[in-house]
């Protein structure tokens, strides 16, 4: 993220008072802007610039908090204005440059910073982003190329050699993961054990998965197999597709089907909207829509699950958390409330009338091409025949890239 601290220089020659408070308030707002209160920061700026709009460090320091803030078609309003009368304004350059790569526009990026390079061949700023702008065009052995340049000129630069190592994983098409899932309940019921064993392959459009899950109660097993992809279908704009069947149809569907499509909006939103069918021996159809917003390292999300029913729509909701950290790592918690808050797939969840849960997870690189995940959660439910049921449960996931 680009930070704008220390960009007005103090200058040799004597600085008039008008000048002095233009410096001034760009101190303000970059100080409100760093004290997460931006909507402060962005009200001062756009007096200052009402009153003075050739103000260029405050229409860059505009534009660079309405980037932050998601708003990136004015956020680039604003630094092309600056760039119109400065095209290698030191400030605005780089961080239009992370409007379109966040703006998911990584080709104009790319196309930017590579023409800023022509001047500034070893400003190392501007390497990186044409490294990650290239990255995100799935170009990795540009990146790379890239990359080398910037250590050459910068050897201990500690974000190209993360980005290095990310590309060197990125060549890696494989995963395949080992799951085990272990769930009991307050009335010693028999418990629900679950293993499932996964395959992904990252392909041109999108990743595919392939998976294995094995079901253990009540001295039933039970199997399911499953393929699922993510296909990219243009910018913006992806779906979700998946299809199952189990064998035995003892504690799973005997098959389902699910497609989803979603849609990338301004501001850093996404939406969602699909439907999951399954083959129980009477047949339900769930209807699910999604809202999420990007908000720096987090994403925010809004979920619904719809299920008709004769006797009254079954309605749940899902309100859940990420954080992002460094390295693949991610926290997430997740409410639920309603009918069953989760994806009902098998009989563990088809009985469930009401239901309030809570689940925390944690996903954690250990090693370039290992990561573990493990999940905690508790809810309780009102099931048939059993009100105020408390449920719990714990889960472990293993992933090796190949």
């Amino acid at each position: 993220m680009v930070l704008i601290a220390g960009a007005l220089l103090l200058s040799t020659a004597p600085v008039s008072s008008a000048q002095k408070n233009d410096q001034g308030v760009v101190a303000r707002a970059r100080s409100f802007a760093i004290g997460q209160q931006r909507p402060e920061a962005l009200a001062l700026l756009e007096t200052q610039l009402v009153e003075h709009p050739d103000d260029t460090d405050a229409r860059t320091l505009y534009g660079i908090i309405l980037s932050w803030e998601g708003r990136y078609d004015d956020a680039r309003k604003a630094l092309e204005s600056v760039l119109e009368r400065n095209s290698t304004h030191g400030d605005a350059l780089p961080a239009l440059i992370n409007v379109e790569l966040w703006s998911d526009h990584p080709e104009r990026a790319e196309a930017l910073a590579s023409q800023a390079l022509h001047s500034r061949p070893n400003d190392t700023s501007l390497l990186m982003s044409r490294a990650r702008a290239l990255k995100a065009l799935n170009r990795t052995l540009d990146a790379a190329d890239v990359l080398a340049k910037l250590l050459e000129v910068d050897p201990t630069n500690q974000q190209a050699k993360q980005l290095r190592s990310d590309l060197t994983e990125s060549l890696r098409d494989w995963e395949t993961s080992f799951e085990q899932s272990y769930e009991w309940f307050s009335d010693n019921r028999a418990a629900w054990l679950e293993t499932q064993l996964s395959l992904k392959r990252q392909t041109r459009i999108g990743p595919v998965f392939m998976r294995i899950s094995h079901a253990h109660r009540f001295s039933l097993d039970s199997n399911l197999m499953e393929i699922e992809a993510y296909p990219s279908l243009r910018h913006g704009t992806y779906a979700y597709l998946n299809a199952g069947w189990s064998p035995d149809g003892k504690l799973y569907s005997r098959y389902k089907l699910g497609a989803e499509l979603f849609q990338s909006l301004r501001y850093g939103l996404e939406v969602s909207g699909g439907i999951r069918h399954l083959g129980f021996k009477e047949k339900v159809n769930v209807y699910t829509a999604s809202l999420s917003k990007y908000y720096g390292n987090w994403l925010f999300t809004t979920r619904t699950y719809v299920t008709p029913a004769a006797a009254g729509d079954a309605v749940s909701l899902q309100y859940s958390a990420r954080r992002y950290f460094g390295e693949g790592s991610s926290y997430v918690a997740r409410f639920g409330s309603g009918g069953s808050p989760l994806q009902t797939g098998s009989v563990n969840e088809i009985e469930v009338l009401r239901s309030l849960s809570f689940l925390g997870e944690v996903n954690w690189r250990v090693a370039s091409r290992w990561t573990l995940n493990f999940r905690g959660g508790e809810s309780r439910e009102d099931r048939l025949n059993n009100p105020r049921l408390q449920h719990h449960l714990v889960d472990g996931t293993l992933y090796f890239r190949f």
